[in-house]
């Protein structure tokens, strides 16, 4: 269906998938009369190799005119920060959604300070991720929520002690890292509906 969005994470999108249900009531609200619908699996509770390997039916199923895809930050903390094994996984997932669905796929980064004992495995991960674009630009899109975050945080800082923090120490969403990925996911659907 052209006009079903179909949105997948992990805890990236909250850890009861707060984000990405706040982000379809904000669209929502916003544009009441737009007829869209939306099928939300965040939490998900599927691992990336688990994705692959039911493809057909957790992913291909929905027939989602659109998929938005916020995968890798659970595969990170179990794979104990092995980037490039994540990597590898999520690559043969995307290539084969790529090959397989007709819909627009959407694939969002991950801020560091989510996993902040692995900074350099979360940059390499969010590197692959933007290449994901390139292997069909008019289908794919990378929407860079890390460097959204961290411009964020840039601005709060200049606040100095009146700076909310998006993150607690062990890397999960605040209420306002929620909101604020709800805001992100909102704008960037929007716009991308809206464009067509």
């Amino acid at each position: 269906m052209e006009n079903r969005i179909l949105i997948i994470g992990d805890e990236l999108m909250g850890e009861q998938g707060e984000a990405a249900n706040h982000a379809a009531e904000l669209i929502l609200c916003r544009e009441a009369n737009l007829p869209i619908q939306f099928y939300i699996n965040a939490p998900a509770p599927q691992s990336i190799p688990l994705f692959l390997a039911r493809i057909a039916s957790d992913i291909i199923g929905k027939k989602a005119g659109r998929l938005v895809m916020g995968l890798g930050l659970r595969e990170l903390r179990r794979a104990g920060g092995n980037g490039e094994a994540v990597a590898k996984t999520y690559g043969a997932l995307v290539e084969r959604l790529v090959n397989k669905t007709q819909g627009r796929l959407n694939f969002l980064t991950i801020p560091e300070d989510m996993f902040p004992e692995a900074r350099f495995e979360v940059a390499y991960l969010n590197d692959v991720v933007r290449g994901f674009a390139g292997l069909s630009p008019q289908k794919v899109s990378v929407w860079d929520f890390a460097r959204h975050a961290a411009e964020f945080k840039e601005k709060q800082a200049e606040r100095g002690k009146f700076a909310r923090s998006l993150y607690n120490e062990d890397g999960s969403s605040t209420s306002l890292g929620n909101m604020l990925m709800a805001l992100f996911l909102q704008e960037c659907i929007l716009r991308e509906v809206k464009r067509g």
